[in-house]
C-alpha cells in the first residue's frame, strides 16, 4: 500500500476547517482575523518606487543647493520609518503564535493571545532579523568574492560577472525563503506545544524532517504550488475590488474637476479623495486574504500533525 502523502490527504481536511470556520461569515471573525492578515500578511503588495534613480536634474532650481540643510530630516525621517518597520515586524511575529492560537482553541481574540504569546514574539522577531543579516551578508560576500577576484572591478567584465550573481542571489533567496516557512508552518506550532525557543524548535523539527524527508519536500513543493495559484487568485480578486470601490470617487472627482478649474484646487480635492478611498480599500483588500491565510495555517497544522502526531493543535 502507498504511503499516505499528507500534503495532498490534507487539503480537503483544511478547505472543511476554513469553511467552518469563516461560512456563514460571523463579522467579529472576518474582522480579527483580517487584522491577523494585515500583520503576518494577506498577500498584498505595494508598487516599488524605489527604482526610479534621482539625478540632480530632478529637482526644482535652488533644492540641490538646500540639500545639506534636509540632511538630518532625511535621516530622521529614515530612522522613523525604520523603527516603525521593525515594530511592524516584532508585531507580526507575535501575531504567527496568536493566529495558531485562535484556529487550534476556536477562540477567535486577539488581545487574550497577544500578551500570552509577545515573549515568543521576541525570540522568532530576533529569529528572523539574524536570518535577514545573514541573508545580506551572504550576498555581499558572494558580490565581494566575485568582483574582488583578480581585482575585477567596473568594465567589460561587469555585465557577465551580474549575470552570474543573479542566479546566486536567487538560490540564496530560495534557501532563506524556505527557512522563513518552515519556520512559520511547522516550528511556531511546535513552539506553542514543547514551550521552547526557535533554536530548540528547529531541533525537534530537524528530527520531524529527517523521519519523513519526502513527506516534507512534497509538502513545500505543493505549498508553493498552492500559494502561487492562490496569489494569482487573491490578486485578481483584490484588482476587481478596488476597481468596484474606486468608481464612486472618481465620479466623485470627475463632478469635482468640473467645478473647480484651478490645478492646485484639483491636486487638493484628488488627495481628499484618496484618503477615503483607501480607508474602504485596505479593509476590503485584508477580508479578501482571510480565507487563504486561514486555509494554508489550517493547511501547515494538519500536515505537521501528519508527520508527528505529537504535535497535534487542531481539535477533533
Amino acid at each position: 500500500m502507498a504511503e499516505e502523502m499528507y500534503a495532498f490527504s490534507r487539503l480537503e481536511g483544511a478547505f472543511h476547517r476554513t469553511k467552518s470556520l469563516l461560512w456563514p461569515p460571523q463579522w467579529g471573525v472576518w474582522l480579527r482575523l483580517a487584522v491577523i492578515a494585515l500583520f503576518v500578511g494577506g498577500g498584498i503588495s505595494l508598487p516599488d518606487v524605489f527604482q526610479y534613480n534621482y539625478g540632480g536634474s530632478d529637482l526644482p532650481p535652488g533644492v540641490a543647493g538646500s540639500l545639506p540643510g534636509i540632511v538630518p530630516l532625511i535621516v530622521a525621517f529614515i530612522v522613523v520609518v525604520l523603527a516603525i518597520a521593525l515594530l511592524w515586524m516584532l508585531a507580526g511575529a507575535a501575531m504567527q503564535f496568536v493566529f495558531v492560537d485562535m484556529l487550534s482553541t476556536g477562540d477567535i481574540h486577539i488581545r487574550r493571545f497577544f500578551r500570552e504569546r509577545l515573549g515568543k514574539g521576541v525570540r522568532l522577531f530576533l529569529f528572523q532579523i539574524a536570518l535577514i543579516a545573514v541573508m545580506i551578508l551572504a550576498v555581499m560576500a558572494f558580490v565581494f568574492m566575485l568582483f574582488g577576484l583578480g581585482g575585477a572591478g567596473p568594465g567589460a567584465a561587469a555585465p557577465f560577472l551580474l549575470i552570474a550573481l543573479i542566479p546566486a542571489i536567487l538560490v540564496v533567496a530560495l534557501l532563506f525563503g524556505l527557512v522563513f516557512l518552515l519556520t512559520t508552518d511547522f516550528v511556531v506550532p511546535i513552539m506553542i506545544r514543547e514551550d521552547c525557543g526557535v533554536i530548540q524548535g528547529w531541533r525537534r523539527l530537524t528530527g520531524v524532517i529527517s523521519a519523513g524527508f519526502w513527506q516534507t519536500v512534497v509538502y513545500v513543493i505543493a505549498r508553493f504550488v498552492l500559494g502561487l495559484i492562490a496569489a494569482i487568485v487573491q490578486a485578481i480578486l483584490i484588482i476587481l475590488s478596488l476597481l468596484v470601490i474606486a468608481i464612486p470617487f472618481v465620479l466623485i472627482g470627475i463632478v469635482l474637476i468640473a467645478a473647480f478649474q484651478e490645478n492646485i484646487m484639483n491636486i487638493t480635492l484628488l488627495l481628499a479623495l484618496a484618503i477615503p478611498y483607501l480607508i474602504v480599500a485596505i479593509p476590503v483588500a485584508l477580508l479578501i486574504a482571510v480565507p487563504f491565510i486561514t486555509f494554508f495555517r489550517y493547511y501547515a497544522l494538519l500536515v505537521l500533525e501528519g508527520l508527528e502526531p505529537e504535535y497535534r493543535l487542531l481539535p477533533e
